[in-house]
């Protein structure tokens, strides 16, 4: 043995006692510094944890036992995962699976139950503490409430969804059944919905519940009518009647009692076994539309000051929507009698134009018989222009009808052999002397034939509204009248040198009763476009236009010349 190897094997000197000192202070320091980092973990989150992986065993959690209740037994070997929302156990397992096989931090979601069974989200965190050989020593985490912001976002995805859902229910009645199985679906076990009506007529509009068993029971809720009491004390009742809100978090035997309108009432609330409740009014434009209300009967959930806000939000929504649906509702009644109403018009007052175009038939014949006489050309001249005003009113009256038949579903085609291009010469031959009249030069080029499988008078019928419409609007200047021919597509082409139409315009102009310009300069009922979109798409064509504003108008009609 060497001396240097003889000078190895001696032991090392004893610590000083000035050594053992500064030790014993350090490793106090590092005590106490580590009991003042838990002390913030403790205040920072509702739960820390810390795990020795060296050591091995379960996590370390006294807050965990105190805020879920569980014992240490029954949070040992992954027991902790009981203690979270079934939905969310694989999820939260998975993040921690991963981050300890990557030994990386992790964060996660999870709806935790609290000691009173009321399940609340935790925003759970870990970190591992490595080791000098690379390897996790130790996991360091906290669970923090974040209950309120998860509530707030899932309130506010759940009313956007509800406004969609609602806007695509048009009926009231379609409304309240989305806003009762939204609700049971996701607020409460069971959704009453009470409506109450313009006419004062209260009505249990819709019973929702969770569980399809109690759909017999709930059948049986749905015949007990809202009715109010001179002084309601029933939460639904004091809804409709005052458009107060109710929540009650937890119901006694003594309060059903109370609230009950009679002995079958109190006897179906104990059936139903309410635990919690709460009642908001459905309120539109300042006017009480109904009450919904929200029962939970199974789950240990309570209503609070917090569910009442919510519910209340959900409401305005939908009695938003009920109340659109209503004013839809009033707005097609009050078009249904308006059409009625122009049926029987125009019914009523071509009765007297019958009679009175004989009149002046016969009136025609007998100054024909007195030739010689020197009043012939005065009366010819007003039998002729009571002609015109006749048959001006017989159009009006039938373009009524026509409207009145196509809101009634009963407009119909009856197609036959139809030579186009004589038809076009037929209709431009009447209109010309109007045109004459007007001092608007009037030209018409059409090929000698253009057969197609139509209904002629439905066609002659779109010749004269666009034909009227170009004698209106460009009455003085030039208008001209071509058919051709393109393919198996006949084309009708109006074109006027008149007003024009602005191009914010265009869109409404074959709408029904649509108008480019005021009445007051311009007369017509704003039909003859309408009728005309409606007679040549009937015939599977399409009508379009051209205009430029103060320079005139061109209408084209294209109709197939083969009919399916």
């Amino acid at each position: 043995m060497t001396p240097a190897s003889r000078e190895s094997l001696r032991p090392s000197p004893a610590p000083s006692a000035e050594g053992e000192a500064a030790l014993r202070q350090e490793l106090a320091t590092l005590r106490e510094e580590s009991a003042r980092l838990r002390r913030m973990l403790d205040t920072a989150a509702q739960i820390s944890w810390t795990q020795d992986v060296r050591a091995g065993g379960d996590p370390v959690a006294p807050s965990w036992h105190a805020f879920t209740g569980q014992t240490r037994d029954a949070f040992a070997n992954q027991g902790w995962l009981t203690a979270l929302h079934p939905d969310d156990r694989a999820g939260a397992l998975a993040a921690w699976a991963e981050a300890a096989a990557q030994k990386k931090p992790f964060s996660t979601r999870y709806r935790l139950r609290r000691a009173d069974g009321v399940f609340v989200w935790m925003l759970a965190k870990g970190t591992p503490v490595l080791g000098h050989d690379g390897e996790v020593s130790e996991w360091v985490g906290t669970c923090s409430d974040i209950h309120s912001q998860c509530l707030r976002e899932e309130r506010a995805a759940f009313l956007a969804r509800a406004g969609e859902l609602f806007a695509l229910a048009l009926e009231p009645s379609a409304t309240l059944v989305t806003l009762a199985n939204l609700s049971v679906s996701t607020l409460a076990d069971w959704c009453i919905v009470d409506l109450l009506h313009v006419n004062g007529h209260f009505e249990r509009a819709q019973v929702s519940t969770a569980d399809p068993a109690w759909l017999p029971l709930a059948e049986v809720v749905r015949r007990l009518a809202p009715i109010p009491r001179e002084r309601p004390v029933y939460p639904p009742a004091l809804a409709l009647t005052t458009g107060q809100s109710t929540v009650v978090p937890d119901v006694t035997p003594a309060l059903m009692e109370a609230v009950a309108q009679d002995a079958n009432h109190l006897e179906t609330m104990r059936q139903v076994g309410i635990r919690s409740l709460l009642t908001v009014p459905l309120v539109a434009r300042g006017h009480i539309l109904g009450a919904l209300s929200l029962i939970v009967t199974t789950s240990g959930r309570r209503y609070g000051d917090e569910d009442l806000k919510f519910a209340q939000e959900l409401a305005n929504v939908a009695a938003l929507a009920v109340d659109n649906g209503r004013l839809l509702q009033g707005a097609r009644e009050a078009v249904r009698l308006r059409d009625e109403f122009l049926s029987v018009a125009s019914h009523e007052l071509k009765t007297p134009l019958t009679p009175l175009s004989l009149k002046l038939q016969a009136l025609s014949r007998a100054v024909k018989a007195h030739p010689d006489s020197p009043l012939v050309p005065v009366i010819e001249s007003h039998v002729e222009q009571g002609h015109r005003q006749v048959r001006r009113l017989t159009e009006l009256m039938n373009d009524l009808l026509d409207v009145s038949r196509i809101s009634a579903g009963t407009f119909r085609l009856q197609r036959e052999a139809v030579d186009v291009a004589a038809l076009v010469r037929e209709v431009s031959a009447r209109f010309a002397p109007r045109f004459g009249l007007e001092h608007s030069p009037f030209t018409v080029e059409a090929p000698e034939s253009v057969r197609g499988c139509f209904d002629r008078s439905r066609l002659a019928q779109v010749l004269d509204h666009l034909l009227d419409n170009a004698l209106k609007y460009g009455a003085g200047t030039p208008v001209s009248l071509r058919l051709l021919v393109d393919g198996a597509v006949a084309r009708i082409r109006v074109r006027d040198g008149g007003i024009g139409i602005a191009p914010e315009q265009r869109p409404r102009l074959f709408e029904r009763y649509g108008r480019a310009v005021s009445e007051r300069h311009y007369g017509g009922l704003g039909l003859g476009l309408y009728l005309t979109r409606t007679i040549v798409e009937a015939e599977g064509g399409r009508v379009s236009l051209e205009s430029t504003l103060g320079e005139g108008a061109t209408f084209e009609v294209e109709l197939p010349l083969q009919q399916a």
